[in-house]
Parts: C-alpha cells; sequence; structure tokens
C-alpha cells in the first residue's frame, strides 16, 4: 500500500507492478492536490491496463482541479473500454467546471 511519503513515493507508486499499489497512489496523489502530479495521471488514464487505476486517476485529476488535463479526460469519457472509468472522467470535467455542452463527444450516458 502507498506511505503518506512524499509525491516521488507516491509517483515510484504509480508505476508499481500491483494495481492496488497504483490505485491508491492515484487516489493518494488527488487527494493531496498534487499539481505536480497532473501529467502522470493523464498518463496513467491512458495507459494503464487495470480500469480501477484508470477510474482513480480520473478521480484524481479532478480533485487536483488542474484544467489541462481536459483533453485526456474528455478522451476517457468518451472512449475507454470501461463504464466506470468513463463515468469518473466525465465527472472529474464536471468538477473541473466544464459543461455537458462544454463536452465534445461526449453524451450523458443515463439519467442518474
Amino acid at each position: 500500500m502507498p506511505t503518506s511519503g512524499g509525491g516521488e513515493d507516491l509517483l515510484q507508486q504509480l508505476r508499481d507492478h500491483d494495481a492496488v499499489v497504483r490505485r491508491e497512489a492515484a487516489r493518494s496523489l488527488g487527494a493531496a492536490k498534487r499539481k505536480e502530479c497532473v501529467k502522470d495521471l493523464c498518463l496513467v488514464l491512458v495507459e494503464d491496463p487495470s480500469a480501477p487505476v484508470r477510474r482513480a486517476a480520473a478521480e484524481a485529476l479532478g480533485l487536483i482541479g488542474d484544467r489541462s488535463a481536459r483533453a485526456v479526460l474528455e478522451r476517457a469519457g468518451a472512449q475507454d473500454e470501461d463504464m466506470e472509468v468513463r463515468k469518473a472522467a466525465i465527472g472529474a470535467l464536471t468538477r473541473l467546471g466544464f459543461k455537458s455542452g462544454e463536452m465534445p463527444g461526449i453524451l450523458p450516458t443515463s439519467k442518474e
């Protein structure tokens, strides 16, 4: 499990072989609002093979609040193979202040 250590420890844990460690590292970075880790979290959202890890990365990006993650979140919200990841990405976009009409290519999937 990730420690409460610095950002470098958590960044290393984002690359761990264990998906649970990667997921918890993403959550910790989001909770700590580590803006310097936005690019790393974007990479995780695009490339990680584990849907729970990608979902945690999307949620973390929403918590951090850096609007530079918009394009990656839009892509995940429209194209990720996992419905929960898509929902998390759309939720992150909403948290960043983008309205559904401002999210090209993303249509609401339900009335939840």
